[in-house]
C-alpha cells in the first residue's frame, strides 16, 4: 500500500511534464506557421499619382483653381488647404478629380481638420470614389444614389444613440438612398467610433483598396507623428467600379464646423512581381501637345509682360529683373541681421533697467548705513531713544544686519549680471 502511494505522485509529475512539453511544441509550431505566412505576404509597390492629388504650400493657383481638380459650392481653395465648408450654417462644398481613375488597387491618404467652437458639430466630411462626380447633394454635400463607395466622417448624432463622431463605410450601386435619420448605420459595411473634431494636430485617414478589400486606418491627431495610424475598419470581398472619380465633400446644418482638407495623396498599388506601367505610357500624345502649347503661351505672355515693364520703368533699363527681387539667401541673411538687431536692443534695454536698480539699491544701503551709524553714536552718548526711530532700536539690530547683507548680495549679483549682458 505504501508503494502505490509513493508511485502515484511520480506518475502525476511525469504526465505534467509531458503535457507541458506538448503544449510548448504546439505553440512553437503555430508561431512558426504564422511567421512564415507573414513573411510570404509581401507589401505592394506604391507609386504616387500627382494628377489625382493635391497638397500645400502651393495648392491653389492665382485664379483660385486647383490643378487637375474642380471645386464646387462653398469650397474655398487657398495656398495651404481647401476649406470645403466654413463654420456657417447650411453650407455645402466639394472637390473632385477632373479625370477618371482606372487603377485596380489604390491607396488614398487624406489629411484634414474639423474644428468648431461648440462641443458638438455638424454635419461631417466624406471621401468618395464614384463613377460620376457628385457635385452637389444631401449626403455630406454630395449627390445621393451614388455608384461606388463613400467613407463618411459623421459629426452629428442624428439618431440620438450617442454613437458619434464616427467613421462609416457605405457602398452603393446607384439605387440606394442614404439613411440620414439613422446616420447610415443600417447601410454601413464597416464603422468605428473616433472623435476627429478639435484635435491638436491634423487628422489623417489612410484608405486602401487592395485585392477587393477596403481598409481604413486613422491617425487621431493627438501626436505630430504622421505614421501613428490605428485600425478603424475593414470590408472584405468588396467590389467597386473599375474606374471612377475621387472626391471630398462636406456639409453643415444647424450646427457648423470648419472642414479643412490639407492634402489628398493618391498612390497606385501594384502586386509584388508585377511590373507597374511606365509613367510615359499614361499620358496620351494629344495631352502632351496640349500641355506644351499651354507652356509656350505662358512663356510668350511672360515675355510680353517683361517688355511692358521695361517700357514703364526706363530707369531700370538694362538691369536684370532678377536683381530687383530678393533671393532666398539674401532673405535669410536679412532675417539673421534683423534678429540680432532685436536681441541687441533688448540687451541695451535690460542694461538700462539693471543700472537703475543698482542705483536705487545703493541709495537704500547708504540711507540704512547712515541711520545705523547715527544709532551707534547716540547709543554711546545715552540718547538712543530720543533721536532714533523705533525701527532702529536694539531689538531690531539683527534684522537690520540681515537686510543689509541681503541687499549687498543683491547688488553684487546684479553687478555680475550687468557685466554679463554688456
Amino acid at each position: 500500500m505504501a508503494v502505490s502511494i509513493v508511485r502515484r505522485p511520480v506518475a502525476n509529475a511525469v504526465m505534467l511534464i509531458l503535457t507541458f512539453l506538448a503544449t510548448l511544441l504546439f505553440h512553437r509550431s503555430f508561431a512558426d506557421i504564422a511567421a512564415g505566412a507573414s513573411t510570404s505576404e509581401e507589401t505592394p509597390h506604391r507609386r504616387f499619382e500627382y494628377k489625382y492629388s493635391f497638397k500645400g504650400p502651393h495648392l491653389a493657383q492665382t485664379d483660385g483653381s486647383i490643378p487637375f481638380w474642380i471645386h464646387t459650392g462653398n469650397a474655398i481653395p487657398s495656398a495651404d488647404q481647401v476649406r470645403i465648408t466654413p463654420s456657417l450654417r447650411s453650407q455645402r462644398g466639394s472637390v473632385w478629380t477632373k479625370n477618371k481613375v482606372n487603377f485596380e488597387h489604390w491607396e488614398a491618404e487624406v489629411t484634414f481638420r474639423v474644428s468648431g467652437r461648440g462641443r458638438m458639430g455638424a454635419d461631417g466630411l466624406a471621401v468618395w470614389f464614384t463613377t460620376s462626380q457628385g457635385l452637389d447633394g444631401p449626403v455630406y454635400g454630395a449627390a445621393d444614389r451614388w455608384n461606388g463607395v463613400g467613407v463618411f466622417f459623421d459629426s452629428f448624432d442624428n439618431d440620438g444613440k450617442k454613437n458619434n463622431p464616427a467613421i462609416i463605410v457605405v457602398g452603393n450601386n446607384g439605387n440606394l438612398v442614404y439613411d440620414h435619420q439613422n446616420d447610415g448605420t443600417t447601410q454601413a459595411l464597416g464603422t468605428c467610433l473616433r472623435d476627429f473634431r478639435n484635435k491638436p494636430y491634423p487628422v489623417r485617414a489612410k484608405i486602401t483598396y487592395y485585392k477587393q478589400t477596403l481598409t481604413v486606418m486613422i491617425n487621431n491627431g493627438f501626436t505630430p507623428d504622421k505614421e501613428d495610424y490605428e485600425f478603424c475598419t475593414k470590408v472584405d470581398n468588396m467590389v467597386i467600379p473599375a474606374e471612377g472619380f475621387f472626391g471630398i465633400s462636406a456639409a453643415t446644418g444647424g450646427l457648423a464646423d470648419d472642414h479643412d482638407v490639407l492634402s489628398f495623396l493618391l498612390f497606385r498599388l501594384t502586386e509584388p512581381g508585377q511590373q507597374p506601367p511606365p509613367p510615359e505610357s499614361e499620358i496620351p500624345k494629344e495631352e502632351k501637345d496640349k500641355y506644351q502649347e499651354e507652356f509656350q503661351n505662358f512663356q510668350q505672355e511672360l515675355d510680353k509682360k517683361k517688355e511692358e515693364f521695361q517700357k514703364e520703368h526706363p530707369d531700370v533699363q538694362g538691369e536684370p529683373i532678377e536683381d530687383l527681387y530678393e533671393s532666398v539667401n539674401d532673405r535669410e541673411i536679412r532675417q539673421v541681421f534683423e534678429g540680432q538687431n532685436r536681441i541687441h536692443l533688448e540687451i541695451k534695454q535690460l542694461h538700462r533697467q539693471l543700472a537703475m536698480i543698482l542705483d536705487e539699491q545703493r541709495r537704500y544701503v547708504s540711507v540704512i548705513t547712515d541711520e545705523i551709524s547715527k544709532k551707534g553714536t547716540n547709543a554711546e552718548s545715552g540718547q538712543v531713544g530720543m533721536s532714533l526711530p523705533k525701527l532702529f532700536t536694539a531689538h531690531n539690530d539683527n534684522r537690520n544686519r540681515i537686510i543689509i547683507s541681503f541687499i549687498s548680495s543683491s547688488i553684487s549679483l546684479l553687478t555680475q549680471t550687468k557685466r554679463f549682458w554688456v
